[in-house]
């Protein structure tokens, strides 16, 4: 059985293998897609929607504990997955 997580764009809980973990390093936010960086992860839906959602608040600083945390790095999942269906 595979453990669930919730979104932190949706706040639908879902299984760990649909959602991006999502790590701060050095007060970035940055993805873990191997699941195996250290510290507190955060997890998204690997969609546009669920990203943006995210970004527009504060969540990630909450969800991850850590005031200040820069964003700027996930802004791309959004678009990366975009292109990924466009060309798929």
């Amino acid at each position: 059985m595979v453990p669930e997580r919730r979104c932190v764009g949706c706040r639908q809980p879902d299984s760990k293998d649909n959602l991006l973990r999502v790590v701060a390093e050095d007060n970035h936010a940055v993805s873990d897609e191997s699941a195996t960086r250290p510290g507190r992860g955060a997890y998204v839906h690997h969609n546009p929607t669920c990203v943006e959602k995210s970004l527009r608040t504060s969540a990630w600083s909450r969800a991850l504990k850590s005031p200040g945390l820069r964003t700027e790095g996930l802004r791309h999942l959004a678009h990366s997955e975009d292109e990924k269906r466009e060309q798929g």
